[in-house]
């Protein structure tokens, strides 16, 4: 027995065929713009000067004896230009109000007052002599001031964790080394006088030990 099909039968047929189609098409569009939007984030900074402006103000030495490497360390200054661009990329990493971004924007502002602070990678073969941060340290780390005076920090605190954050805001941080906030004061002792003008040149930043000697200098 032949069994005839009215023609409306093959009307729905034929649009379910259709929408099939535009479905598989649909999500043809969605994985392009998925693709799209993984390769615009391909740039953690978006666009912005931030990684420019953190190696401009990074420094990084060497102390060799021989052919021997003792200690390969890199030092970011946190320049009132570095902490202007801090500011920014913190904002718009983690999508600040304004009132939050202002609030930054200041502290960062009024701890430049107070301190000269640097974030400093360092690297020894021998790990027990990446001790920077301890009162019998073999290290020695000092400022070299413009009128000749040698200025102590005021603390070397070791950053235990280094994360997802640190490598994004100091980019040239790996997790081989050991990483130090270095704070010195921002004023000559006593005096209301500057130790780093505010041309933010010719700054000296000296680590010695008895394997060696190494400054550091930032030269805007």
């Amino acid at each position: 027995m032949t069994v005839y099909l009215k023609p409306n039968y093959y009307i729905f047929i034929l649009k379910s065929i259709l929408l099939l189609v535009a479905l598989g098409l649909c999500q043809g569009c969605q994985v392009v713009s998925s693709v799209k939007q993984i390769e615009a984030s391909s740039d953690p900074y978006q666009g912005s000067n931030y990684k420019a402006v953190v190696m401009k103000w990074t420094s990084e030495v060497r102390i060799y004896r021989g052919l021997a490497l003792e200690l390969m360390s890199s030092a970011t200054f946190k320049s009132p230009e570095f902490r202007e661009a801090y500011a920014d990329e913190y904002a718009r990493t983690y999508k600040l109000s304004i009132e939050e971004k202002e609030k930054l924007i200041k502290d960062q502002k009024e701890a430049s007052l107070i301190y000269n602070d640097f974030i400093m990678a360092a690297y020894v073969p021998d790990k027990k002599w990446n001790d920077f941060n301890k009162k019998d340290s073999i290290w020695e780390i000092h400022l070299n001031a413009g009128n000749g005076k040698k200025i102590k920090p005021l603390e070397i605190r070791k950053i235990k964790k280094i994360d997802a954050v640190i490598s994004h805001f100091f980019p040239y941080i790996n997790t081989w080394q050991s990483i130090y906030l270095v704070r010195f004061p921002a004023k000559l002792p006593g005096t209301d006088k500057n130790i780093i003008d505010d041309t933010c040149s010719n700054i000296k930043m000296v680590i010695t030990s008895v394997l060696g000697t190494s400054e550091m200098v930032w030269n805007n």
